[in-house]
């Protein structure tokens, strides 16, 4: 007896059963990852609370760079930063004895990898006129600052105060260590010279 040659219903019928089984393997795999274990999503509780929080950072010389000082540090977990209540940032001349620049907010944020700090809210940057240099009071918002380079910058709304004048801006780049204000848009003010 001669053996029959696969008709065409047969290749369709095969084929339908390979489909049947391959959809029926992908419902399995479904199934069993639906069934297993969510993955945890990562807490975002902090791992570390300091209070009356005082951090000194110091040049390659050994001198004071900065100091900053908050009633409280809360350091979150991973790469989402450190979070500071009511940071005080003082900035010293390359001496490491007389401060420059006081900078005050009222909330702050460091980088995890700390080479940005972003001062949060109302913003006040103060030089005294202890400093050697022309005393300045910059009132703005939301300030970040690349310590690395003495560089802060702002979208907000600006207003600089000097002994004679001031200025108002939107938008303001400071380079602390050049002496270097820029205002970036919107600027209006008026100047006095001091009478000799």
């Amino acid at each position: 007896m001669k053996p029959e040659p696969f008709s065409l219903r047969t290749w369709w019928s095969l084929a339908g059963l390979l489909v049947l089984a391959g959809l029926s393997y992908g419902l399995l795999r479904w199934v069993e990852s639906a069934m297993r274990d969510p993955v945890p999503a990562e807490s975002q509780d902090p791992i570390l609370i300091v209070d009356r929080f005082r951090a000194v950072r110091m040049n390659p010389a050994g001198l004071r760079e900065y100091v900053i000082e908050a009633p409280r540090l809360t350091q979150l977990p991973g790469q989402l930063g450190t979070r500071i209540e009511q940071p005080v940032l003082d900035w010293y001349q390359p001496d490491g004895e007389t401060r420059e620049w006081r900078l005050r907010a009222e909330r702050g944020w460091v980088a995890a990898d700390q080479k940005a700090i972003r001062l949060e809210g109302a913003v006040v940057m103060t030089r005294a006129a202890d400093s050697g240099k022309t005393p300045v009071e910059v009132t703005t918002r939301d300030i970040l600052i690349r310590p690395a380079d003495r560089y802060a910058e702002t979208a907000a709304p600006a207003r600089a105060v000097t002994p004679g004048g001031e200025l108002r801006a939107v938008g303001a780049r400071a380079y602390l260590d050049r002496e270097q204000l820029e205002l970036l848009s919107e600027v209006r003010g008026y100047y006095a010279p001091s009478q000799r």
